[in-house]
C-alpha cells in the first residue's frame, strides 16, 4: 500500500513535486526551476515541523502564521520560464505554477502558455490534469486542443480525465434531466476513451485507467436515485454486518478517520444527531479509515456512539468502492436502499429526515 501525505495548513496545500513527470525535460533550465521549487518546499516542511513540535496552541498558531507563501517563489519560477520560453525545462515551471501556485497571477500566465506554445509538448500531464479544478469555460478549449492534437499518450489521457471530471461535476449539479444526461454522456465518453485507449498510462504514479474506471462505476452506481451498493464488513470486534440489515430505515453513512482534522469538529455533531434520532427510523453507520489500533483511540477520544465498519485505511475496500475523494463524506440512503443524498452535509441530512 502506498502512503501519501498532504499538509493542509491555513489554506496551503503542499504536495511533493512531480519529479517523475519532469524527468523527460531535465537540463539547466529544469534544474534552475527545481532549485526554486525545492527551496520553497524545504521551507514549508521546516515550518510544518515547528507546528508539529509546538507544545501550546499559541505556539502552533504563531508558526501557522509564518507558513511561507508560494507567491515570491512563483515570481521567480515565472522569471526563469519567461527567459527560456522555448526550453523544454520550462515545462517543469509551468506545471508547478498551475498545480501549486493557482492563487497567484503567475498561474494565469502559465495557463496561457499551456494553451499556446506548450500545448503539444510532453511533460505537461500533471498541469493538464489539474485543470479539472479550474472553471470549465476557462479551460475547455485548452483541454479539447490537447486531447485532439497532443501526440503524447500521457497528455491526451490527462486532458480526457480533466474533461471527464468537469463534465461529471456538471452532471452532479444539473438542474434538469436533460442537462444531467448531456453532461453524463460527455463524462462517460471521456472516461471510456481512457479505459479503451490509455490502459498503460500512469500520471504521477497512478494508473489513469483505474481512476477512470472508478468514475464510471460511480456514475453508474453511486448517483442520487441509484440503488446503493451493498456494504458488508466487520467492526473492530470482528463482528460482521451489512448495510442491507437496515433496510426499511433511513441510513446516514459517514466516511471518516481520526487522522482527518476536518472530521474532529464534525464527530461531536454526529454523536448529537445519533442521540436526536433515537426512537426514529434513522440509523447512523460509519466507515472508519484508521488502522485498528488507531481506530480504538479515535473512538474513545471522540466518544463515538454509532457503529462502524473498520475499513483499515483510506484505500480499504468500502472506501475504494465508494470512490472517496474527501473526508468526512456523508451519504443518506432511503428505506428502499436508494441514495437520497450524496456527498452532502449533516445539516442537509437533518433537514431531509426532519419530521420522521
Amino acid at each position: 500500500m502506498k502512503h501519501f501525505v498532504l499538509f493542509l495548513l491555513s489554506g496551503l496545500l503542499w504536495v511533493p513535486a512531480m519529479q517523475g513527470e519532469t524527468a523527460r525535460v531535465a537540463g539547466p533550465v529544469h534544474e534552475q526551476i527545481r532549485g526554486v521549487i525545492d527551496e520553497y518546499e524545504t521551507n514549508v516542511r521546516a515550518n510544518t515541523q515547528k507546528i508539529i513540535a509546538a507544545t501550546t496552541e499559541e505556539e502552533k498558531a504563531r508558526y501557522r502564521g509564518t507558513i511561507p507563501s508560494a507567491g515570491p517563489y512563483a515570481t521567480r519560477v515565472m522569471q526563469i520560464v519567461e527567459s527560456h520560453p522555448d526550453d523544454a525545462g520550462s515545462v517543469t515551471g509551468v506545471s508547478w505554477l498551475i498545480t501549486q501556485a493557482a492563487a497567484f497571477p503567475e498561474s494565469e500566465k502559465a495557463l496561457q502558455m499551456l494553451a499556446g506554445s506548450l500545448a503539444m509538448k510532453p511533460g505537461i500531464a500533471p498541469a493538464v490534469k489539474a485543470l479539472e479544478f479550474r472553471p470549465l469555460e476557462q479551460v475547455e478549449p485548452v483541454l479539447q486542443a490537447i486531447r485532439e492534437k497532443n501526440p503524447h499518450a500521457e497528455e491526451k489521457a490527462a486532458a480526457l480525465h480533466a474533461l471527464g471530471m468537469q463534465y461529471f461535476r456538471r452532471f452532479e449539479a444539473a438542474l434538469s434531466p436533460t442537462e444531467a444526461e448531456a453532461a453524463k454522456s460527455r463524462a462517460m465518453d471521456c472516461f471510456q476513451e481512457i479505459v479503451a485507449s490509455h490502459g498503460q498510462v500512469t500520471i504521477q504514479g497512478f494508473p489513469i485507467a483505474e481512476q477512470a474506471g472508478r468514475m464510471l462505476f460511480e456514475m453508474g452506481n453511486l448517483s442520487v436515485g441509484s440503488q446503493v451498493p451493498e456494504i458488508e464488513g466487520k467492526d473492530l470486534d470482528g463482528q460482521s454486518f451489512k448495510l442491507s440489515d437496515h433496510r426499511g430505515q433511513h441510513v446516514m453513512l459517514i466516511f471518516w478517520g481520526g487522522w482527518c482534522h476536518a472530521c474532529h469538529g464534525v464527530l461531536p455533531m454526529v454523536n448529537q444527531f445519533v442521540t436526536e434520532m433515537k426512537g426514529k427510523p434513522v440509523t447512523v453507520l460509519g466507515i472508519n479509515t484508521d488502522l485498528p489500533e488507531e481506530a480504538r483511540k479515535a473512538y474513545a477520544d471522540y466518544q463515538v456512539n454509532f457503529r462502524n465498519w473498520s475499513d483499515g485505511t483510506t484505500s480499504g475496500p468500502i472506501t475504494t468502492l465508494f470512490n472517496l475523494r474527501n473526508f468526512p463524506t456523508f451519504y443518506l440512503v432511503g428505506p428502499d436502499g436508494k441514495i437520497v443524498l450524496k456527498q452532502t452535509s449533516l445539516e442537509a441530512v437533518r433537514e431531509k429526515v426532519k419530521g420522521l
